[in-house]
């Protein structure tokens, strides 16, 4: 018979002693699973058609300026001579000049407002600059129909009739708290490190403005600009109220285009609207990333 030996036992040293008995293990956190549109059922077939029920009436209507036939809704065949016919209509060639004179003097104004307004409400109390905000930002929630019944009115209280100036007037006062969110939204992402730095190296204020704060709100400054020029471009309720003889907007003029039947003449100016839409969002974006990059 075999015995076995046991090994002998070593007494622990005064180093191992001390040190402290390993605790278990932590658990293994796993990375978070990204979440997964087949997580949720039925939320890709309502975005598929949200996506159509937006963008397919834009394709239709691209398609159909290109119609050779008096309809707007029956093809007859490619053509682009209801392009010739567009900029031949003396009537609707003013009514978008005379929206685009509305759109860029709204624009710069509302601009050159907002900026102002978005430098000042910083130097107010907590209180005084919600106000103020609130009572400039009242237009976005206050319905449209309301604007147009009460600047009619007030215009006609200060003795000035419709047209081209009060469509200018107003114009430029509901498009301010649209210049004014991209730029206050840029303002409060600088922080303070920058104005700091400035004063302690003895910049004026108007150094400070002209070289630090105007270049760094600059893409702030031309989102509002172009979100401003689109509002008032697109608006049509106000415009119809404070409209006159030779000075109808371009959306007033379409809409007595359509009053009168569909013809391919709104599909044509339509489809060069969109096209103006997307050459400006281009630029914009395009001199946006030139500008990232530049203080990357």
């Amino acid at each position: 018979m075999t015995i076995a030996r046991s090994r002998p036992v070593r007494d622990a040293s005064p180093e191992e002693a001390a040190a402290p008995s390993p605790g278990p293990r932590p658990p293994v956190r796993r990375p978070a699973r990204a979440l997964r549109l087949r997580d949720f059922p039925g939320v890709a077939p309502v975005a598929v058609f949200g996506i159509v029920f937006l963008y397919l009436p834009i394709l239709i209507t691209t398609v159909y300026a290109f119609n050779d036939g008096d309809s707007a809704l029956v093809w007859r065949g490619f053509s682009l001579r209801w392009f010739g016919e567009v900029a031949q209509n003396a009537n609707l060639v003013n009514s978008l000049v005379v929206s685009l004179q509305i759109a860029i003097v709204a624009t710069l104004v509302s601009t050159v407002f907002a900026i102002l307004f978005a430098l000042s409400v910083d130097q107010l109390r907590a209180r005084g600059s919600g106000i103020a905000t609130a009572v400039l930002a009242a237009p976005l929630v206050i319905p449209e129909i309301v604007l147009a019944v009460a600047t009619l009115g007030f215009i006609r209280m200060i003795g000035l009739q419709p047209g081209l100036l009060a469509l200018m007037l107003a114009h430029t006062s509901f498009c301010i708290p649209f210049a004014l969110m991209p730029v206050r939204a840029r303002l409060k992402g600088l922080g303070g490190s920058y104005f700091e730095a400035a004063t302690d190296l003895g910049a004026s204020t108007w150094q400070m403005f002209r070289r630090i704060t105007l270049p760094l709100l600059v893409p702030g400054i031309i989102s509002g600009a172009v979100l401003a020029f689109v509002i008032s471009l697109d608006d049509f309720i106000i415009s119809n109220f404070l409209s006159a003889s030779g000075a109808t907007p371009l959306p007033v003029f379409l809409f007595s285009l359509i009053r009168r039947g569909a013809s391919p003449a709104v599909n044509v100016i339509a489809t060069l609207l969109l096209v103006l839409a997307i050459v400006v969002t281009t630029i914009t974006f395009l001199q946006s990333q030139r500008r990232s990059r530049q203080h990357a």
